[in-house]
C-alpha cells in the first residue's frame, strides 16, 4: 500500500508538472557542410536502404538562354547522362538500368539541376556516375541529334494541344519583354542552331558556388561531406547574375488564338505572392478556398457543381525567382465563355467582400497541415522538399512552424490578404477556341516561339 500511495503521488505530481519546453521537430533536418565547404540538408533515414539526392544550380536555367538558343538549357538536361567520360550513351545508361540507379537532369526557368537515386549498396557507383556527367559530360553528335529530334517531335505534336497552345501564349504575354517568355524547351529552328559546342559553354556555366542540395535516406552526415566534396569538388565557381524582380505584364487584356474547337480554354493570370510574404500563410489558406481545393472550393462549387458549365476549375500561386502569379485553369463550350469569365469575377468580388466562414477556415487549415506529411513518404519527396526549401531561402526550421504559422491566420487576415493580392481588373486573359462575344480580343495569330 505504501509503495502504491507513492507511486500515485509521484504520478500526480508528474502531470501537473508544467510540459517539456521543446517540441518535436517535424522533419530531422541537419545542415551539413564539407571541408571543401559545400552544404547540404540532410535527413537521415536508415528504416530502407535507399538514397535520395536532389540539387540545384542558381540561376542558370532557360532564363539565360539567347533567343537563337532557346532550349539550349532543356538540351543540356536531356544530354548531360547520355555517356560522360569514356563511357558513351549506351555504356551509361546500361550502367545505370543493371544497377537500378535513378539519374537525369532538369532545367526551370531560373535553375539547372538534377536527380540521383540508389540502393546504398551501389552508392559509390551512383556517385561516380554523378561526378562524371557533371564534370566531363561527352555531348556526342548521336545522342545530341535524337534528343533534338525528340524535342522537335513534341513541339509538333503539341501543336494540336489547345492547353499547350494557351500556356505559350500566356507565357509570351505576361512575361513580355523578359526571358521568361522565350520556348524553355526550344523552338523548331533553335533547337537546329545548337551545338555540342554551345553544350559545353552552358555547362561551363555550372558553378559549385551555386549549389543547392537536398539529401534523404541511407547515409550519414559524415558520409555525405566526403561524397559532397568528391562529386562536386571540382566544379568551378562561377560569378552568375542577380535575379531582379519584375511586375507581370498586359494587366487587364484579353487575347484570342482562334481554333475550331468544341470548347474554349481559359487561362487566366494576375500578380501572385512569394513564399517569403508575410501574408503568404494567409494568401495560401484563401487560394485553397478560392479554387485550389479542387472539389469544395468556391470555383468548382459555384462553376461546375451548381451549373455544370466544366469539368474542373482551379487556382494555384506559380513562383519564379523574378516575379509571382496566381493563375486560374479552366475550359468550357464556346457559347459559355462569357458566362464563365462573369463568373470567376463575382468569386473574386465575394473573397473581397466579406470574411470566409469560420467553417471553410477550419477546412482549409485542417487539410493544409494534415496534408503535408502524407506528401512525404518517400526518399524522393523528402529531398524534393528539402532541396525547394533551400531554393526558397527559407530556414531550416520552416517546416517545424509551418502549422503554428496556419492556424494563426484569422478571418480578418484572409480578408486583407485577399483584398491585397486579388484584382479582377489586372486578370490578362488567353482564350483558345472558338467564342463568342470577345470581338475586343486582341486576335493572336502566330503562335510566339514555336517555329
Amino acid at each position: 500500500m505504501r509503495f502504491i500511495l507513492i507511486t500515485i503521488i509521484c504520478a500526480v505530481s508528474f502531470l501537473a508538472s508544467p510540459a517539456p519546453a521543446f517540441a518535436e521537430k517535424f522533419l530531422d533536418i541537419q545542415e551539413v557542410t564539407s571541408k571543401g565547404g559545400i552544404t547540404a540538408w540532410l535527413v537521415e533515414d536508415r528504416s530502407i536502404p535507399v538514397i535520395a539526392m536532389k540539387f540545384s544550380f542558381r540561376d542558370v536555367g532557360s532564363k539565360t538562354n539567347s533567343i537563337d538558343k532557346q532550349g539550349l538549357a532543356h538540351l543540356a538536361s536531356n544530354t548531360m547522362d547520355e555517356g560522360a567520360g569514356e563511357l558513351k550513351s549506351q555504356e551509361f545508361q546500361q550502367i545505370l538500368r543493371n544497377q537500378s540507379i535513378t539519374l537525369h537532369f532538369n532545367a526551370s526557368r531560373d535553375n539547372f539541376g538534377g536527380t540521383l537515386k540508389t540502393l546504398t549498396r551501389n552508392k559509390d557507383k551512383a556517385f561516380e556516375l554523378l561526378k562524371l556527367a557533371l564534370t566531363k559530360p561527352r555531348f556526342d553528335e548521336e545522342p545530341l541529334s535524337r534528343m533534338r529530334n525528340s524535342n522537335q517531335s513534341r513541339i509538333k505534336s503539341s501543336l494540336s494541344d489547345p492547353q499547350w497552345i494557351a500556356a505559350r501564349i500566356q507565357n509570351d504575354i505576361i512575361f513580355s519583354g523578359h526571358p521568361y517568355a522565350l520556348n524553355s524547351g526550344g523552338t523548331l529552328s533553335s533547337l537546329d542552331n545548337i551545338t555540342a559546342k554551345d553544350l559545353r559553354g552552358f555547362h561551363e556555366k555550372l558553378g559549385k558556388n551555386q549549389l543547392v542540395i537536398g539529401v534523404s535516406g541511407d547515409i550519414s552526415a559524415e558520409q555525405l561531406k566526403i561524397m559532397l566534396d568528391d562529386v562536386f569538388g571540382e566544379l568551378p565557381d562561377i560569378k552568375a547574375a542577380k535575379s531582379e524582380k519584375f511586375e507581370l505584364k498586359n494587366s487587364g487584356k484579353t487575347y484570342l488564338y482562334k481554333q475550331d474547337i468544341p470548347q474554349t480554354i481559359i487561362e487566366i493570370a494576375q500578380k501572385g505572392v512569394s513564399r517569403k510574404d508575410a501574408d503568404y500563410f494567409a494568401a495560401k489558406i484563401m487560394n485553397f478556398i478560392l479554387g485550389e481545393s479542387g472539389f469544395g472550393s468556391r470555383l468548382m462549387e459555384e462553376i461546375r457543381e451548381k451549373r455544370g458549365l466544366t469539368y474542373g476549375i482551379y487556382s494555384y500561386f506559380r513562383e519564379y525567382d523574378e516575379t509571382d502569379a496566381l493563375h486560374i485553369s479552366t475550359s468550357t463550350v464556346n457559347d459559355s465563355v462569357d458566362e464563365m469569365i462573369r463568373l470567376i469575377n463575382t468569386q473574386w468580388d465575394e473573397m473581397l467582400a466579406k470574411p470566409v466562414s469560420v467553417q471553410e477556415l477550419k477546412d482549409a487549415k485542417s487539410y493544409l497541415i494534415g496534408s503535408l506529411p502524407l506528401s512525404l513518404t518517400s526518399t524522393n519527396s523528402i529531398a524534393s522538399t528539402l532541396l525547394s526549401l533551400q531554393l526558397d531561402n527559407l530556414p531550416i526550421d520552416y517546416l517545424d512552424n509551418r502549422a503554428q504559422k496556419l492556424n494563426e491566420v484569422t478571418l480578418q487576415e484572409v480578408q486583407a490578404t485577399a483584398k491585397r493580392i486579388l484584382d479582377k481588373d489586372a486578370f490578362t486573359t488567353i482564350l483558345v477556341g472558338n467564342p463568342k462575344g470577345f470581338d475586343g480580343a486582341e486576335i493572336i495569330i502566330k503562335l510566339p516561339n514555336v517555329e
